[in-house]
């Protein structure tokens, strides 16, 4: 009996509709929004599980918004910078933020790559922008539906992060605090085999300021300087960049202190790329700031790249000679051999390669595009190389010290493409 009663329940709830099991959240619907009050910093757990849209009520967060909103309701206790995002939820969520009561006739606060970060990027959304004393902020969260090939499906509901809080002004603030450059910097080849120089950083400057006896850059007061620290890496032209900050001021000095700077002699092509004749070795220190806006009284602050680049000399590395002992009867080298194991087409994105010797207990040393040789295990796999083309030279070294003079070579793309 007992047994007939428990599979009568499991076949009403089979039937039953998705509606009857699970209850969309209280604040689905904008008229519904959750109230968070004016504190900072504010953490909310929340979740959009069976959530539903608006939109034939002209609700807009995103382009790729999923239908699953919802709504939150945030007043500024005071003017500033501020930050809100959805970074930590466990599915890529969208966040809006608008002023207004009427869902037809919000407006946007803030949009745009130059206003995200600075804590979490793709496929998290988080923004700053200039909260006003007093003002009512409406904040709508959904799943993002946009999608890559199957059997991928996005995930786009779950439970939610939202947080809410100052923005804090940028690490590199300061001239004495300036950011690494040079550790970002990476040499990439050509297929001609002309080698490359690249550094990039990620930054921003909300709520960042000027130092006492600090320059203005490009001759503008701006007033929101972040510093960076660069040392070049052979002597010709590096070009400076700037990405997403048509604003940027740009400027260039030698010096070790913020009031005792020289400026670097610089040529613009077009902006905001700028031209600079630099000594290999030279230390150089970079300024970033905004233009100074009469209208709002104060620099123009948004996320940005600040990028380096330099065609460098060809330097081929030769290949390296192994000092060891060798006894008279061996004079064989060994013969190389190099095989592709495999190309992981998707995220996370790997290339390997396994190398054999044709004698017992060899070593091997490995170059990657026109690299030194340097030691190197039996296989080897690539998973954060720069993108294009690369080639792989590989020799072995048998245990008395004999170096194969023909490398094994392996040519390869990353990312590896896709088969059609």
């Amino acid at each position: 009996m007992r047994r007939g009663i428990t599979s009568a329940l499991f076949t009403v709830l089979l039937m039953a509709p998705t509606s009857a099991l699970a209850a969309p959240p209280a604040n689905d619907d904008f008229a519904d929004r959750q109230a968070l009050g004016s504190t900072l910093p504010l953490e909310v757990d929340a979740s959009n599980v069976e959530a539903t849209g608006e939109e034939e009520d002209g609700e807009e967060i995103s382009f790729f918004a999923a239908g699953h909103s919802v709504w939150f309701e945030w007043e500024a206790p005071a003017t500033g910078w501020t930050t809100v995002g959805a970074c930590g939820s466990d599915f890529s969520a969208l966040v809006g933020i608008f002023t207004g009561n009427d869902l037809e006739n919000l407006t946007k606060a803030v949009s745009g790559n130059p206003a995200e970060g600075p804590q979490c990027r793709y496929p998290e959304r988080e923004y700053t922008f200039k909260a006003v004393a007093g003002t009512d902020y409406v904040i709508g969260v959904d799943g993002n539906a946009f999608t890559g090939p199957e059997p991928f499906p996005a995930r786009t509901e779950g439970e939610i992060k939202l947080r809410i809080e100052a923005t804090p002004p940028p690490p590199n603030d300061d001239f004495a605090d300036a950011a690494d450059l040079t550790a970002a910097g990476q040499t990439y080849e050509f297929e001609s085999g002309e080698p490359f120089y690249f550094a990039r950083l990620e930054s921003y400057n909300w709520a960042a300021d000027k130092e006492p006896g600090e320059p203005d850059h490009q001759g503008d007061p701006g007033g929101a300087s972040a510093w960076y620290e660069w040392t070049a890496p052979a002597s010709g032209t590096a070009r400076m960049t700037m990405c997403c900050f048509g604003s940027a001021l740009l400027g260039i000095y030698t010096g070790s202190a913020v009031d005792q700077l020289t400026p670097l002699s610089t040529e613009v092509e077009f902006w905001p790329e700028v031209r600079a004749e630099v000594t290999a070795g030279q230390t150089y220190r970079i300024a970033v700031d905004g233009a100074f806006d009469e209208a709002t009284g104060e620099a123009a602050q948004v996320f940005y790249s600040v990028n380096v680049s330099m065609n460098l000399p060809p330097s081929p590395p030769p290949i390296p000679a192994v000092e060891a002992t060798r006894p008279e009867a061996d004079i064989l080298t060994p013969d190389t051999t190099l095989s592709r194991i495999y190309a992981k087409r998707m995220p996370p994105l790997l290339v390997g390669f396994r190398f054999k010797s044709s004698e017992p207990g060899s070593t091997f040393r490995c170059s990657l595009d026109r690299r030194p040789f340097e030691p190197c295990a039996a296989q080897k796999r690539f998973k954060r190389s720069p993108p294009g083309r690369h080639k792989l030279r590989v020799v072995a070294v048998d245990p008395t010290g004999n170096v194969d003079p023909t490398p094994a070579v392996a040519h390869f793309r990353f990312p590896p493409p896709r088969r059609r």
